[in-house]
């Protein structure tokens, strides 16, 4: 895909790479649904997630995965998405879109959350809020 992490951090791009990642490591999943045009999600990332605790808890602490909502890649066939009318989602936007809004319950960007292995959420959805001691505290609650 062409997308690529803030901060030269690393991740994955959809949610069942990183679930696979997160069993393999035991590390928790951190999501950030986002999308290339999303102004906000760029503020958060420039001024929350460059701060030094904020970057160093994201790389040694989480497994990170980006979930662009607005982002036509097409997906392969094993991530496609058919929805309970019939609809098959078959690009990144369309199957990204149909699990934040349908597995975390939010349909705007920047929102977070903290997942376990089994994708069971730990905290979370957090949305757009700058303060870095309040980002710092959601992270921490997604390691207890």
């Amino acid at each position: 895909y062409d997308l690529k992490m803030p901060h030269g951090l690393s991740g994955y791009f959809t949610l069942n790479d990183g679930l696979q990642a997160s069993k393999a490591t035991g590390k928790p999943v951190f999501v950030d649904i986002t999308g290339k045009g999303c102004t906000n999600c760029r503020e958060m990332e420039a001024r929350v997630w460059s701060d030094p605790q904020v970057l160093q808890m994201l790389k040694d602490e989480f497994i990170i995965v980006a979930l662009y909502t607005d982002y036509r890649a097409r997906l392969p066939e094993k991530e496609w998405i058919t929805t309970p009318s019939g609809k098959i989602l078959k690009d990144m936007a369309g199957v990204n879109s149909y699990i934040a809004l349908n597995k975390f319950g939010v349909n705007a960007q920047p929102n977070y959350i903290i997942l376990d292995s089994d994708g069971n959420t730990i905290a979370g959805p957090r949305g757009y809020n700058l303060s870095i001691p309040g980002f710092v505290k959601f992270l921490e609650s997604g390691l207890k």
